[in-house]
């Protein structure tokens, strides 16, 4: 039985009282990081886990097959805040949603809404800060390379069509604001944490869904079940999870992750509503395989192949260099053209000797605009689609090695977070003494509001578990100073000392 961390057994002791004193098993139960399921239907040998609560899973490179749509099993999850409860697709028909900001307001349950004309659409979904981890001023965020994306297959209502059953929007309206059903915590401004997304109305018009399946199956929970709102095109944190509200409004929405939230800026500004929002996805390609997962590839002949998207442009034509974009060659598109939100599916046959090659790719889309070699920086690292950091480095071998064997109780698939390793009754430094007065008192809302760290006794559930996520005090540095997902920004209401205290004991409390 591992030790358990002395302050945090102490800490148990008193929160809990007496008679659960008596109960260690249980007091043990409550005061370490139990074993988190991964989502319904996902494997976790297909992801590369950031972030378990709320959720960040990029899918990995050779988890991509060749055909255009990303299976559910192997797409990515990024949501700003924990899912909602199993309970809310107990019964899915019944789940209701608000339509306000239209002639006749009203609501309709989600057996309502299939009642109106049912359309299917293919579009990828990408998170903004798909490519944050090539960024060399490494900006805060979950640090996804290529895997935040994935396409799938949406059936709903075209949002036009619900619109129209209300009597229509109302004359002043000018965007589309859909708001998701996720809890917030209790305490804290609602307008700073929640999801809460606008988007031209004429866009919203134009080919948005209110979807209830992805890839002909209900929708799952954590894909934003039973409804979510589909934008054709845009990054992610526009297309809303759990739909409680849609309306067409005169103004966006005053919620953080619109106001301020998902804006490209320079590096070192704060964000706010004269810069551009994260809407329409640039043109972007990359390559997954052969070898995607850094295992060898036999020598001689071979085919590589990836995926080219443009959001609501579609590509016309994708090139791949083997000498760093001294020289290119055509690739070739395969399987069907689902649309000019879908992504396309590219191959390239080619025949290798042994050695290490480093392949690119670069797309076109149907307007012209061509992938550049490098990303444009930006604060919070967004839209990345630079074809150098994306490169494909393929291992290419005379011989496989002959393949290991599973050690005798060794699973081949983990289904569940790992357990961490406890804590060691490691003494805090004077620094991370400070910073614990800071995490507990000083940070308006209390860190502790959203945040699990046994250290201190929190139990929130809007942020990350901390002692999970074991970030290092560069990590909890950049997020409080920049703000990361729902979480404010805080170097405005903290003194940089207090800052590099509160990182000092988030790391030394969690290692």
């Amino acid at each position: 039985m591992s030790v358990l961390h002395r302050r945090t057994l102490l800490q148990a002791m008193a929160l809990a009282g007496v008679g659960t004193a008596l109960k260690p098993l249980a007091l043990l139960a409550s005061a370490t990081p139990s074993v988190r399921p991964m989502p319904t239907g996902k494997l976790a040998d297909w992801f590369i886990l950031h972030n378990d609560r709320p959720w960040a899973l990029e899918t990995r490179r050779a988890a991509y097959g060749i055909a255009p749509i990303t299976p559910q099993s192997a797409f990515f999850v990024r949501n700003n805040l924990p899912t909602p409860p199993e309970s809310i697709i107990a019964n899915r028909d019944g789940w209701r949603f608000e339509v306000s900001g239209v002639a006749r307001p009203g609501s309709l349950t989600l057996a309502e809404l299939k009642a109106l004309p049912t359309r299917v659409v293919a579009s990828v979904l990408q998170c903004s800060g798909n490519g944050r981890a090539f960024f060399p001023h490494r900006p805060s965020g979950s640090p996804w390379s290529l895997g935040a994306a994935g396409c799938a297959l949406w059936t709903g209502v075209r949002v036009a069509d619900v619109l129209e059953h209300f009597g229509g929007a109302l004359e002043e309206a000018q965007y589309l604001t859909a708001t998701g059903a996720e809890d917030l915590p209790e305490g804290v401004d609602a307008d700073q944490v929640v999801v809460e997304r606008s988007i031209p109305l004429d866009k919203g018009m134009d080919d948005c869904l209110l979807a209830w399946e992805m890839n002909g199956e209900p929708l799952p929970l954590v894909h934003g079940g039973p409804l979510r709102l589909i934008v054709p095109g845009y990054y992610g944190v526009n297309n809303v999870k759990w739909v409680r509200r849609l309306a067409p409004t005169a103004a966006e929405s005053g919620a953080k992750i619109q106001v301020s939230g998902y804006r490209v800026r320079e590096v070192g500004e704060s964000g706010g509503p004269q810069h551009p929002s994260m809407w329409r996805m640039n043109v972007k390609s990359w390559l997954n395989g052969p070898g995607g997962d850094g295992g060898p590839v036999v020598a001689g002949k071979a085919m590589l192949y990836g995926v080219a998207f443009s959001g609501e442009r579609g590509v016309s034509r994708v090139e791949v260099s083997a000498d760093e974009g001294q020289t290119w060659r055509e690739a070739d598109f395969v399987g069907p053209d689902l649309g000019p939100n879908a992504w396309r599916s590219f191959v390239l046959p080619v025949e290798l000797a042994a050695g290490e090659y480093r392949f690119v790719s670069r797309a076109t889309d149907r307007q012209g605009d061509t992938q550049p070699a490098d990303a444009t920086p930006n604060h919070r690292g967004y839209g990345h689609n630079g074809w150098r950091d994306a490169a494909l480095t393929v291992n290419v071998v005379n011989t496989l090695p002959a393949a290991a064997e599973p050690e005798p109780g060794e699973s081949v698939h983990q289904n569940a977070v790992a357990t961490p390793t406890a804590a060691v009754d490691t003494p805090l430094s004077p620094l991370a003494r400070e910073g614990r007065a800071v995490y507990l008192d000083r940070a308006q809302p209390a860190c502790g509001a959203c945040h699990t760290l046994a250290d201190a006794g929190s139990a929130g559930v809007t942020g990350p578990n901390l002692d999970v996520l074991k970030p290092g005090a560069d990590r909890v540095r950049l997020a409080v100073e920049q703000g990361v997902g729902a979480m404010p920004a805080f170097d405005a209401l903290l003194t940089e000392t207090e800052i590099e205290a509160l990182a000092a004991y988030v790391a030394e409390a969690t290692r």
